[in-house]
């Protein structure tokens, strides 16, 4: 599904029918194509009115307009245009159907091929409602209804209670949505064909996906809405309390899975049904006679009389909901549940094209290759694609972490060492039976183990997980190791005889997890003290080790600060893969305490002049390589521009904004295209924050100094052949335009690893120590309590 397309309205003048086409197995709709390349919308309408016709056609006009809004994607939009009459099919495509609207409600109805949804039936209505010479025009707008689980609330719907005891969070709510748009293109409903495949998806029994489908299907329309599917898969969750308002909303959803005729009531034969999954939930026989006995003796607790001989033959909704809510009648609990929660199958929506959607893990991460696995002797490289090398990861894909208000319990207890290492971890309810949890406790911790199965610390404290082995896998590299006879038998910082083929599949999985947790962050980061901010690394991962070590040894979760990297981690130095894998790794594991700014060599045309991506080449091979810096650089294109702290330090790379530039102003960052992959074409502002520097003595001249002053303190930048020079003046009028106090920046090496300059008001930072052989220190500043400190680290 592309951003733009198209459908078309075809009426057959001969007997009024309209033209569908079968959309593989999941039924009938609108002929209805992409929009690429440059061709305007009506000309892709017309092409495809042709082809599907074999005919010329002309367009009257559109009937309807669509934005299908995302919240981090861009929207897409949908035209239809409604074409004049033909008569003539002989040269129409041979899956072509052509149905009156009364027709396709009977399609509707069950009659097979099924519509994919109900849209057409109603542009047929708005042409006959119209005067018949051009169309009426309509707009609509779809947009994700968020329900916030966070905030406590009194006025719930029960709608509401229902999603918020699901626990499914905004950040689920919106792939659920994304996922539902993409399964039902290019209808906005759902059929039960489509179900069948999206609750396969689920994990949900194929065999009795009728049920299922009538339990969604609340307003017996025969399809779904994205809201009918969103609550019914709230009512399935594994985690949905079954008490008070969610339980009523789940027996309700219960009672017509059940209800197999739909006339409001349980026969006896599906009250037994009913009780029968209950039984087998519970291990118990499902002999028929076993059953039936059960079911009688059920009854009475609804009605003395209920399915007898002589009384009532049928049970009500409303007597079902009332013995069940007053606990008359256990075990529903058990019945309408998912066998795993709903979002297990929410995987990045942005894979690289290049990469097979069929390339599963196998479902055991025990049968995985750790990327410190020595190399196999009967792996070939060169005889394997990448597709059938790097496979898509299981599970859900990483997210950020959204602010709460209220503390919450963690997920986790650790041992450290006396070192700041760390020497064990344990889930905390790994400890139940011990002194270190009491017995009240205990309850708490088992009625809310799926909420703490779904906090993010479980992935972050994962030792199995993508970015935990290949921090793992780089302790390895950084270390030498010997061998028995007490040489070495690895140096530091080498790799050995790892497994390249699992490093690479490693690497490439992170660069999708971290694409998209990059591509939700805004371009201008608004960030709280305490921050150490780091300059330049440029593939010196020696440092790097120097600084984790200093810094945040026991990793960035447990450590109080957050950590801001100002850019250039490649190129120059020899170990820029192993810098990349490194802080992708500490940006999936702690999203919203590492933080990563585009520099100006996270662009390919830089490292295709310096050395990354040779580096690429050489370490993986060509075609390898090249498939790991492309995505690499995907990452790279969807890194925020710049960051504030405290909402008076202002970071960025390079330097500042001219005011010609959006007025100088910061907040314009923020409409700096993503994901941005040529900043010199698509983004001035971008590509002139990332290049520019404080104008120095050796460039200043007679000529200079007037041209600064016409200029309101910017200079072309001789010294890098593009982006400016700016001056104090400049720099002190954007600091008082933007309400701010300092400029932190890296992007110029200091011997003592930073440099203050500019009345104080200017901060260069650099991270990497012996730049391309010289004597500088790397050094870092802390943000802390209305400070701004410079530290120095031992490197050596």
């Amino acid at each position: 599904m592309g951003v733009e397309f198209v459908s078309l309205l075809v009426p057959r003048t001969l007997d009024n029918r309209y033209l569908l086409v079968k959309f593989g197995t999941n039924g009938l709709w609108l002929p209805s194509c992409d929009r690429s390349g440059e061709e305007s919308l009506r000309t892709v309408a017309t092409k495809l009115g042709e082809e599907v016709t074999g005919q010329k056609i002309q367009l009257k006009g559109v009937l309807r307009t669509q934005f299908t809004r995302f919240p981090h994607l861009p929207t897409k939009i949908h035209v239809i245009f409604l074409a004049a009459g033909i008569s003539a099919i002989d040269k129409c495509k041979p899956e072509a159907v052509w149905l009156s609207d009364t027709e396709m409600e009977q399609h509707m109805d069950g009659m097979t091929p099924c519509m994919l949804g109900p849209e057409p039936i109603k542009f047929i209505n708005q042409v006959k409602e119209g005067s018949g010479l051009y169309p009426q025009s309509s707009l609509s707008e779809v947009n994700i209804e968020y329900v916030d689980v966070e905030t406590e609330s009194s006025q719930m719907t029960p709608q509401e209670s229902l999603i918020k005891s699901s626990k499914l969070t905004k950040k689920d709510q919106e792939l659920l949505f994304q996922e539902f748009i993409e399964y039902v293109h290019p209808s906005q409903f759902m059929n039960k064909t489509v179900f069948t495949k999206y609750m396969d998806l689920k994990g949900a029994k194929i065999e009795n996906i009728d049920h299922f489908f009538r339990a969604f299907d609340v307003h017996k329309r025969k399809y779904l809405s994205c809201k009918d599917v969103l609550l019914g898969l709230a009512a399935m969750e594994p985690s949905t309390q079954h008490g008070g308002m969610p339980a009523e909303m789940r027996c309700r959803y219960i009672f017509r899975y059940y209800d197999r005729n739909l006339d409001g009531n349980l026969q006896f034969e599906e009250f037994k049904q009913l009780v029968s999954d209950i039984r087998s939930s519970k291990s118990l026989s499902i002999e028929p006679s076993a059953v039936e006995e059960d079911a009688l003796n059920s009854a009475k607790e609804f009605s003395p009389g209920l399915f007898g001989t002589e009384t009532k033959d049928k049970l009500p909704l409303a007597d079902f909901l009332s013995a069940v809510g007053q606990l008359k009648f256990r075990g529903t609990s058990v019945l309408f549940r998912l066998p795993h929660s709903c979002t297990q199958s929410l995987k990045s929506l942005e894979l690289d094209d290049s990469l097979s959607d069929s390339d599963m893990e196998p479902p055991s991460k025990k049968a995985r290759p750790k990327i410190t696995d020595p190399i196999k002797s009967n792996v070939k490289l060169d005889n394997t694609g990448p597709k059938d090398m790097f496979k898509q990861p299981e599970g859900r894909p990483y997210t950020h972490s959204f602010k709460n208000h209220r503390y919450e319990l963690a997920t986790h207890t650790v041992k450290v060492r006396r070192t700041g290492a760390l020497q064990e971890v344990m889930a905390i309810w790994e400890l139940q039976g011990t002194g270190a949890i009491t017995n009240t406790s205990v309850t708490h911790l088992e009625g809310d183990i799926s909420r703490f199965q779904r906090m993010s610390s479980i992935d972050s404290f994962n030792q199995r997980s993508h970015p935990n082995e290949m921090l793992t896998g780089l302790r390895y590299f950084e270390r030498p190791i010997k061998g028995d006879n007490g040489n070495f038998t690895k140096n530091a910082f080498d790799w050995g005889q790892v497994d390249k083929n699992a490093l690479a599949k490693c690497l490439l999985t992170l660069c999708r997890q971290v694409k998209d947790i990059l591509s939700e962050e805004p371009r201008l980061l608004k960030l709280k003290s305490p921050m150490y901010i780091l300059g330049d690394i440029h593939g010196n991962y020696r440092d790097l080790v120097c600084f984790e070590k200093a810094l945040w040894r026991m990793g960035p979760l447990l450590t109080p600060a957050s950590f801001l990297f100002l850019g250039d981690y490649v190129d120059r130095g020899d170990f820029g893969i192993e810098v990349v894998s490194y802080l992708f790794a500490q940006k999936i594991l702690a999203p919203s305490k590492f933080f990563l700014l585009r520099g100006n060599h996270e662009l390919r045309s830089v490292q295709e002049m310096f050395s990354f991506k040779s580096e690429c080449l050489n370490k993986f091979g060509d075609s390898i390589g090249n498939q790991l810096w492309e995505s690499i650089n995907d990452c790279f294109d969807v890194m925020p521009i710049a960051a504030t702290v405290d909402d008076k330090i202002f970071c960025v790379h390079g330097g500042i904004p001219m005011p010609g530039l959006e007025g100088g102003l910061i907040d314009a960052i923020n409409k700096v295209p993503n994901p941005l992959k040529n900043p010199e074409d698509d983004s001035m502002l971008a590509w002139d924050i990332m290049w520019s520097d404080p104008v120095s003595l050796d460039v200043l001249t007679p000529e200079t100094i007037q041209e600064l002053k016409e200029n309101q303190g910017f200079i072309s930048n001789t010294r890098r052949g593009t982006a400016h020079f700016f001056s104090c003046e400049a720099l002190l009028s954007f600091l008082d335009r933007n309400n701010l106090t300092h400029v932190i920046r890296a992007h110029e090496v200091q011997e003592a690893g930073f440099q203050v300059q500019q009345q104080g008001k200017l901060l260069t930072v650099f991270s990497s120590s012996h730049y391309c052989g010289g004597t500088n220190e790397a050094a870092c500043v802390l943000a802390d309590n209305y400070k701004l400190r410079m530290i120095r680290i031992d490197t050596t």
